[in-house]
């Protein structure tokens, strides 16, 4: 009956340090996901960072070559002759070529010709 005893005692044992060994793994599992978990987090904003920089930088050089850009745009405005607003259509076409005694423009007659 001790035999017995003893054999249960130990099979308990074992099975009590089976279980603690299982919960001991569990928990360093449970703890090496939480910290992989904050490594993740922590890559993601490292990477956001990142960009938020890269962004930023290609932003100042955007800026600075516009502003250069649109400096010289105001210099040449600033140089182009002043400008009067007109209403369209104010055009009329007329004959610019003076009538001369029936010739027009280089002499040459319209109601004669040099040949008659």
């Amino acid at each position: 009956m001790t035999r017995q005893a003893d054999g249960n005692t130990n099979t308990i044992v074992k099975a009590i340090a089976d279980q603690n060994a299982m919960i001991v793994s569990e928990f360093c599992a449970l703890k090496e996901r939480e910290l992989q978990s904050k490594i993740d987090t922590q890559g993601d904003i490292i990477t956001q960072l990142r960009n938020q920089i890269s962004n930023d930088h290609q932003t100042l050089q955007f800026n600075a070559a516009f502003h250069a850009l649109d400096d010289k745009i105001d210099a040449i405005a600033a140089k182009q002759p002043n400008t009067v607003p007109v209403q369209w259509p104010n055009i009329i076409a007329a004959n610019a070529t003076p009538y001369v005694g029936g010739y027009y423009g280089f002499g040459y007659g319209q109601q004669t010709g040099f040949f008659n």
